[in-house]
Formats: structure tokens, C-alpha cells, sequence
């Protein structure tokens, strides 16, 4: 944002918090949908490990969801699936790095599953990694100094962060999008 204008970090924050909910009104539309690549990193959030778990459409470019959690268990990869199926219907095919959570996960919900080789699973590393850096940098220069903190300041900046990457990385059609909610 300082290319546009220069902002605290206290602005930059607040900002965040309130224009985050905008990026709950950007849909993929279901119908573009070919094919879901799923994968889960940790993160280290004030200290403290997460897990975030990301449904990423390589063809559009697309980040369909995320989920935040603090285990990784098949329980958590089975609720994860449910809600992308649900969402994005059931014959889409998953691509999977071959975790035997999703593998377990996947037959109970009788969704087409495929291991993707190494080529895909590059791409689908580079875009983790795109969002584990900005967390990264989010969390070091925004901590939550709140004991026992849910973390919804970085949830809020993960939404709005891959709202960016939905607009293009273009700051003008990413300004224009918030604009519309009267922001």
C-alpha cells in the first residue's frame, strides 16, 4: 500500500479488520471449476502452530477456500472436504500430495481423488509459499498482544490477501471491489 499512500501500521491494521468481511462476497463461480489441489502448511502464528488448509484451482488461478486450524487430523481434512464438496459439488477431482488423510477423507465422501506429480506439485507449492510469506510478514508486524487470542486479525488478513490475488494483484481493481461495499 505505501506505492499508493503512506499509512501507519495501526491504519494498515484496522483496515484490514474492517474491509476483510468484503472478501466473504467474492464467489468462484462452480461451474469454472475443473479440478481442486488441496494442501495444508503450518504456520507460525505469535509463536504458536497452525495449520491452514488451502483448496487452490490452478487453471483460474483461484484460491476456493482456506480453513485455520490447530491440529492436523483426519477430522479436520474430512470437515474441510465436506464444505468444499458441498460448495463446489461432488465430481470435481481432487489432487492431493498423497496424505493418507486425504486419501481417508476423500473415499468416506466418495470424491474422486488423484495423487498430482511433481510438476504440480511445485505450482501448487509456490502458491503455499506466496501466502506463507505475507502471513509471515502480517504476523511480525501486526502481533496480537492479546493473551489467548483466536487469531482472527490474521484470518481477516489471510481473506482479504487472497481477495488481492483474486483481483489480479491489481491495486486499482482491488480498491474498486472494496469500494463497492462503501469502503
Amino acid at each position: 500500500m505505501e506505492s499508493v499512500i503512506k499509512r501507519s501500521h495501526v491504519s494498515i491494521w484496522k483496515w484490514v479488520q474492517k474491509y476483510s468481511d468484503c472478501a466473504d462476497r467474492f464467489k468462484t463461480d462452480k461451474r469454472l471449476v475443473r479440478e481442486i489441489f488441496v494442501d495444508e502448511t503450518l504456520l507460525q502464528i505469535d509463536g504458536k502452530d497452525y495449520w491452514l488448509w488451502i483448496a487452490y484451482e490452478p487453471n483460474l488461478n483461484a484460491c476456493l477456500m482456506m480453513h485455520l486450524s490447530r491440529e492436523r487430523t483426519l477430522f479436520i481434512c474430512y470437515r474441510f472436504f465436506r464444505q468444499l464438496r458441498n460448495r463446489y459439488g461432488g465430481r470435481k477431482p481432487i489432487y492431493t500430495d498423497g496424505a493418507r488423510w486425504y486419501n481417508e477423507a476423500c473415499r468416506w465422501l466418495r470424491l474422486p481423488h488423484y495423487v498430482y506429480g511433481t510438476e504440480l506439485k511445485n505450482m501448487m507449492e509456490r502458491f503455499i509459499q506466496h501466502i506463507k510469506d505475507r502471513t509471515e510478514c502480517f504476523d511480525d508486524h501486526f502481533p496480537c498482544r492479546k493473551q489467548d487470542c483466536d487469531r482472527r486479525h490474521v484470518w481477516n488478513w489471510l481473506k482479504l490477501f487472497i481477495l488481492y490475488v483474486h483481483t489480479g494483484m491489481d491495486r486499482r481493481r482491488f480498491m474498486m471491489f472494496l469500494s463497492m461495499d462503501g469502503g
